[in-house]
């Protein structure tokens, strides 16, 4: 293009100049020749150059460059605008998680940056020592580091993990401290960071959220806990704004244009109780302190709902020691409420026991000697003596046995049951599945294995593994009159973009025992409390530092509670069990008030240093509950939001794992129940794209090898009937209402193509 203009240009004065030569003209002549060649040479670039503008108007390009994009950034910016993350509440509306910001500090050493007036906004080499001082001092920033940044060849420094993650509050200290220093060349620069207000609450079923860089920006993100679980509902999905600018770039108002809108986060109100659980952290830190266990854990869930009102661990962090979290021996990141799978240990009796009362297999009265041989295996009781005789009576009642916690007794009931019977109730209990209440990681645990003794030993919680978060489910149907609840860790989802929430109710999962099962265990749990011969929470000394006189060693507001102690062995590494004198996972569960149950409390102490007594884990549950009883009333009001009742699609879940979708759901407030063991779902009660309310069930079916009938208490009609039609068999009713209230079909036995089910309904 530039030597065909050279040639359109110079060409005319060429030929002019050689005409002249040639022909002789005059000079007249030659200008009037001339003018006319410069009038084509004009009419010609002018060609040129309206063609070039209508092509790059139609093309828009330039080598490689869009030039509607380039004219654009001149006068409009696009921003992206971030979404809040939701904040996590506890059951009344004090915020537990919530958006702040940190600030990193950093030294300007570049001696180019002045002011307008030439006074430098860098910090001289003459003042390095006073800013040594002041960093050090302000933030305890090591000097070597200090020193080492200020004397490199960067323009501008930072200083390490203490010169960083900074309050607002402190870093106005020091602005204000380095003013009055006249210190110049110190910054900040913010960055998006999560708060946890009340410090050492909750910490690893919590979890936390730290900046992770997503698309060029920094976004939080869950790393653990509930923030890593419900990391979706809280996180949101950024926006995008436009503005235009004036000629130095800044925005001119009222030109900002929204082009994706932002969606904040989802609100997760917990069912934590705030004061609750600051009095169990407390208990917790006295009893760690007092017990020198390896680990301790305690929760204290609400009988009538399910709902975890406190939960609590040893060793354990906040957000300010979490990088030196893992100096502490025996600490883990795992929540042991829902991650850690153990073996029970003797309070798993009571599960025992409600099945044998339920199946009539025990008569309690009936006496039994305290000696038993399995096959190979001697089994003994806890107070034996090394002389093979035991401290207390020889022949017992089964009741008695109950109250001393003697493994002989509750082996002799598994064995008249059989193990067919007693692990039908291992699955009525729901035990070796996880709870999905919509935690991460959790652990499934597992069933006792083929293995006759283990069996046996099984029915006194050894052989078997599991969760504080399972065997709370399990306790929510004794303490219920055998109706079981699923644990609820949610008590509202609020989503601020439509003012609407999803309110969680408590969930029937199960009817396992009957009532007078259920209420037989609880008064064999409050002889266990009672008995000043057999009950091995009965203290014949008391408890000094709680104003205790020999006898029940839990007592709330005056009155025994219904107790279960255990003393499980630990497994060791190398195969067999741990043998030192106090390798034990020592524990107890308290349910109060012993006749109709409020409220249920779980806490394990393992491996203490000092010589164990149950009075540590009194002196944590005596007080906790008394405070629990007295809010009673005011733990059944929620935080008023402000919101209407809100609406979940159902999705299509077919092929999805069956697991991941139940825990996925449980976030959005409903309830799935997932029939049968298999992977993948294949089909699903609730349709795509139906929009339903918060506490709706919705059945997952798997692609089980085997048809295994669910328990369908509390179930509709409607829902037993989508099952009917899944598996083939035919139904009738007795009786009327809307609910099951029993089953002809035992819950976990295989069924058939063209069965005849019977079920009972009522209300």
């Amino acid at each position: 293009m530039i030597k065909f203009l050279k040639k359109l240009i110079f060409f005319p004065f060429r030929k002019v100049s050689r005409n002249a030569r040639k022909t002789n003209w005059s000079t007249e002549r030659n200008r009037k020749r001339v003018g006319k060649s410069l009038f084509f040479l004009a009419i010609a670039l002018f060609t040129v150059f309206i063609f070039r503008f209508v092509w790059l108007i139609t093309v828009n390009h330039v080598g490689g460059t869009n030039l509607t994009t380039m004219a654009k950034n001149n006068y409009q910016s696009t921003v992206t605008v971030q979404a809040k993350r939701g904040t996590i509440y506890d059951r009344t509306g004090a915020a537990i998680a919530v958006d702040s910001s940190t600030y990193t500090i950093y030294a300007v050493i570049d001696k180019t940056q002045v002011d307008s007036n030439g006074n430098p906004l860098y910090i001289d080499k003459k003042d390095f020592t006073k800013v040594e001082d002041f960093l050090n001092s302000k933030l305890g920033i090591d000097r070597d580091l200090i020193k080492k940044q200020l004397n490199s060849k960067l323009k501008q420094v930072q200083f390490g993990p203490k010169g960083s993650d900074i309050s607002l509050e402190k870093m106005k200290e020091i602005q204000k401290a380095a003013e009055n220093e006249k210190i110049v060349g110190l910054g900040f620069t913010a960055n998006i960071s999560r708060s946890y207000p009340f410090g050492n609450f909750a910490s690893q079923f919590i979890g936390i959220a730290r900046p992770k860089d997503e698309n060029g920006t920094q976004a939080l993100k869950g790393d653990m806990g509930l923030e890593k679980a419900f990391n979706n509902v809280l996180s949101g999905e950024n926006g995008k704004e436009t503005y235009q600018k004036d000629i130095y770039g800044r925005p001119i108002p009222g030109t900002t244009k929204v082009i994706e809108p932002v969606k904040n986060g989802q609100d997760v109100y917990t069912t934590l109780d705030a004061q609750l659980q600051r009095n169990l952290e407390g208990y917790m830190d006295k009893a760690a302190t007092d017990t020198g266990a390896q680990q301790l854990s305690g929760t204290l869930v609400d009988a009538h709902t399910g709902e975890i009102l406190a939960t609590s661990q040893r060793p354990t962090y906040t957000a300010t020691t979490i990088n030196d979290a893992e100096k502490q021996k025996y600490f883990t990141w795992n929540s042991l409420l829902s991650q850690s799978a153990f073996e029970p240990g003797s309070t798993f009796k009571t599960f025992l026991m409600a099945g044998a009362l339920d199946s009539g297999k025990v008569n309690l009265n009936e006496t039994y000697q305290r000696k038993l041989q399995v096959y190979d295996t001697t089994i003994n009781d806890w107070d034996v003596t090394e002389n093979k005789s035991y401290t207390l009576p020889e022949t017992v009642t089964y009741a008695q046995g109950f109250a001393l916690s003697s493994n002989i007794g509750m082996s002799k009931i598994e064995m008249n049951m059989g193990n067919d019977l007693w692990g039908s109730y291992l699955n009525k209990f729901k035990f070796g599945l996880k709870v999905r209440a919509g935690l991460d990681g959790e652990n499934p645990g597992a069933l006792p294995s083929s293995n006759a003794v283990t069996q046996i030993q099984s029915s006194f919680g050894q052989g078997v593994a599991v969760t504080p978060l399972q065997l709370i489910r399990g306790w929510t149907a004794i303490a219920g009159n055998g109706t079981m609840l699923e644990p609820h860790i949610v008590s509202k989802v609020v989503d601020p973009n439509t003012k609407t929430s999803l309110t969680s109710k408590a969930e029937v999962v199960g009817h396992p025992v009957s009532n007078d099962a259920a209420s037989g265990v609880r008064d064999l749990m409050l002889t266990v409390n009672t008995d000043p011969v057999y009950g091995t929470s009965y203290s014949t000394s008391g408890d000094s530092e709680q104003n205790l006189a020999a006898g029940p060693l839990f007592m709330v507001n005056g009155e025994p509670a219904a107790v279960k102690t255990g003393t499980a062995q630990i497994a060791s590494t190398t195969g067999g069990y741990m043998t030192g004198s106090q390798d034990y996972l020592y524990s107890a569960v308290v349910m109060y008030p012993a006749k109709n149950p409020d409220f249920i409390f779980y806490m394990n102490v393992k491996i203490p240093t000092e010589s164990w007594t149950l009075k540590y884990i009194a002196r944590v549950a005596n007080p906790l509950l008394t405070s629990a009883e007295a809010m009673k009333n005011d733990l059944s009001v929620s935080a008023d939001t402000d919101t209407k009742a809100g609406k979940v699609t159902i999705e299509n879940y077919k092929g999805k794992d069956s697991g991941d979708t139940a825990d996925s759901l449980r976030r959005t407030v409903l309830s799935p129940v997932i029939i049968g063991t298999g992977a993948k779902v294949t089909a699903q009660s609730i349709a795509e794209g139906e929009k339903v309310s918060a506490n709706s069930r919705i059945l997952l079916l798997t692609n089980d090898k085997d048809q295994v009938m669910p328990d369908m208490y509390d179930w509709s009609k409607k829902e037993v009937e989508q099952l009917a039609n899944w598996f083939g068999i035919k139904v009738t009713y007795e009786g009327s209402g809307n609910k099951v209230l029993t089953q002809s079909i035992e819950t976990s036995t295989n069924v058939k193509k063209g069965q005849t089910l019977t079920v009972k309904m009522g209300n």
